[in-house]
């Protein structure tokens, strides 16, 4: 389901903004969920910080990280 379907009917996505670090590897720098209408809110991990995006992309690229949406059936997914 492409995710402007996701958007229409209301289906939630959960996702996970993750940032290469060159010392340590990645790590996981926020955990979020997609809301109805393409919104998005994050939690941060380091910080329990809340934040409020208008998108997804959006809270990825102001917070320099790669979007990983979290599969309801464990699965990992870039796109």
């Amino acid at each position: 389901m492409s995710e402007h379907v996701r958007a229409l009917l209301g289906t939630p996505r959960m996702f996970a903004l993750v940032r290469d670090d060159d010392e340590d590897g990645a790590e996981v720098v926020a955990y979020g969920l997609s809301l109805p209408g393409g919104d998005a809110a994050t939690i941060g991990v380091r910080r329990p910080t809340f934040g409020y995006w208008t998108s997804a992309q959006s809270a990825a690229r102001r917070l320099r990280s790669e979007l990983i949406w979290l599969e309801g059936d464990g699965r990992l997914s870039t796109s």
